[in-house]
């Protein structure tokens, strides 16, 4: 090649790589169900502001039963009671038999201390479910607690039992049974075991019923004779529910 046509063919060639330059392919666009699916994982993650960003560009026509269920919870979860309150009272419209829609709507209404409302609530969620669900037996326990039926209070607790083993809430509830029968050995192995997660219970929005609880086990452990049989304690008292 001569040369002088040396500059002619690169130019040439640069235009032509100009011309034909990679383009990345374009995300494919994300389901409905699948945005969904992300929003669940958002909230179990606590990752608020990118569940709110996946809800807010749900279409319309998947406004449905799993939307009203994630959009009441994330507003449950960032504390705007307010908003979370409109939610559950238009998704109940719509969705007057949905159990988990219920159950959470009574824990709303327990962080607001509308203790009676929230344990109909949580009666409400335990009629209406196809099956028994963990959450709503320990709230039902919980509630019946706050209501002296002790009795009644073991009988959901041991239906949660169960079904599966008892999240932190159920062991702090379990806890306040056991101390309310006055038998502070198994107390003690109760506790013991929320000890193992007690970085888990001191950063919960259970802290306070944990130092109480603690506090009433090693005064029971102390003077023996002091609380040698049942009575009404509770520390269920300043509880979410």
């Amino acid at each position: 090649m001569r040369l002088w046509l040396l500059p002619f063919v690169l130019l040439c060639l640069l235009s032509t790589s100009c011309s034909y330059q990679v383009v990345a392919p374009s995300s494919p666009p994300i389901s409905e169900p699948k945005r969904l699916s992300l929003v669940q994982a958002h909230l179990l993650l606590g990752q608020w502001v990118l569940a709110k960003k996946q809800l807010d560009k749900i279409d319309v026509s998947y406004q449905e039963r799993d939307y009203w269920r994630l959009l009441g919870l994330y507003w449950l979860s960032v504390e705007q009671y307010s908003k979370a309150l409109l939610v559950y009272v238009e998704a109940l419209q719509k969705y007057p038999d949905d159990d988990f829609i219920w159950n959470n709507y009574g824990v709303l209404l327990g962080l607001k201390k509308h203790w009676k409302e929230a344990c109909d609530a949580f009666q409400k969620a335990d009629e209406k479910g196809f099956s028994k669900r963990q959450s709503v037996q320990i709230n039902l326990s919980r509630c019946a607690i706050r209501q002296n039926h002790v009795n009644l209070a073991a009988i959901y607790l041991k239906q949660a039992k169960e079904i599966a083993d008892l999240p932190l809430i159920g062991l702090m509830t379990e806890l306040n049974l056991v101390l309310i029968h006055g038998s502070n050995n198994k107390a003690r192995l109760i506790f013991n075991n929320i000890q193992a997660d007690k970085q888990i219970a001191r950063g919960s929005v259970h802290f306070d019923e944990y130092n109480c609880l603690s506090w009433h086990l090693i005064a029971r452990e102390t003077d023996p004779t002091l609380y040698s049989s049942a009575s009404n304690f509770t520390c269920l008292n300043g509880s979410r529910y």
